[in-house]
């Protein structure tokens, strides 16, 4: 760590000064002298005029090298001093600037892996939850089946009770009708047995039905608890000072270089219209750029759609 942290000894003096002498002399040959005016002023209308307006400009070209070499005599000391600037403020600013975005994306790193954490213990709870919404929602679908089942049974035998009664209350009218009594007092008996019959399985079916809905329901508001009981998930922990911001950026899809993505977007331009596409296509009129070197190389023969190349000629002054 310490190797890490050593930093270079720079010699520093304890103060800089400099002194730029302005002369009289130095006023006087930096002064304007009127150029523009005087190029307003000439009208070139024959060889002669055109030859002065020539030597002017050679004139002028001197006078400005001799001002260019002025003024890196004048501003030497000065340069000086910001070169040494840069050897000694740089290297600390440099360095925290790398160190801070160093940690920058760390922080980052951090940040993005807090999200799939929260994200996946997020996505496990609530599998859980779902989990042990499915199993209770079968419990009580099971108990529903089975209490519906005991409820069928009870119908079938309260159904075959009532039929039972009835075939016993006409008994004991015939055997009444035909003047045996203690037949009849039987057949009332066994009607009326069945009939008690009847409502026992009458209650038993609503008794299964009831407790059916209740164990389902019971089942399911475990369910809910059990889900609700699970530990919270841990959020990400907001560090002072620090945040993070959207910072939407186009990449290139999988397997697609600049060159093919330029195709394409011609394309979708030429085919499906997409005139927004436009602004993506920036073409570089810059003196030096590559439309007027491809005009320059290749003259009156370039071929660009929307552009022609013109001869469009500079004076080439000379110094001499």
């Amino acid at each position: 760590m310490s190797a890490v942290l050593e930093q270079p000894v720079v010699d520093t003096p304890e103060s800089l000064r400099i002194e730029l002498p302005v002369t009289g002399e130095l006023l006087t040959r930096i002064k304007p002298t009127g150029a523009v005016a005087v190029a307003h002023a000439y009208e070139i209308d024959s060889p002669e005029m055109a030859q002065l307006a020539a030597n002017e400009r050679t004139v002028w070209a001197k006078r400005i090298d001799a001002i260019k070499a002025m003024r890196k005599d004048f501003v030497e000391p000065a340069q000086t001093i910001l070169e040494r600037a840069k050897k000694w403020f740089n290297p600390p600013i440099e360095d925290l600037e790398a160190g801070r975005e160093l940690l920058g994306q760390k922080l980052l790193a951090w940040d993005q892996a807090e999200k799939v954490r929260v994200a996946r213990e997020q996505a496990e709870r609530e599998a859980v939850a779902r989990r042990l919404r499915q199993e209770a929602a079968a419990k009580a679908a099971a108990e529903l089946a089975k209490a519906e089942e005991v409820g069928r049974q009870a119908r079938q035998a309260a159904a075959a009770a009532e039929a039972e009664r009835a075939r016993q209350a006409a008994e004991a009218e015939r055997l009444r009708k035909e003047g045996d009594a203690k037949a009849a007092a039987e057949a009332d008996r066994k009607a009326k047995a069945a009939a008690a019959e009847q409502a026992k399985q009458q209650e038993r079916e609503q008794a299964a039905a009831q407790n059916g809905a209740a164990t389902a329901g019971r089942i399911q508001l475990e369910a809910a608890a059990a889900a609700s009981s699970q530990a919270p998930v841990q959020e990400v922990v907001k560090i002072a000072g620090q945040s993070t911001k959207e910072n939407w950026v186009a990449v290139l899809n999988d397997g697609e270089t600049e060159q093919t993505a330029l195709v394409k977007i011609v394309t979708a331009i030429v085919m499906d219209k997409r005139e927004d596409l436009l602004a993506l296509l920036l073409i570089d009129t810059a003196a030096k750029g590559p439309l007027n070197r491809l005009a320059a190389a290749q003259k009156k023969h370039m071929r660009v759609p929307g552009y022609r190349a013109e001869d469009q000629p500079v004076l080439a002054g000379k110094r001499k």
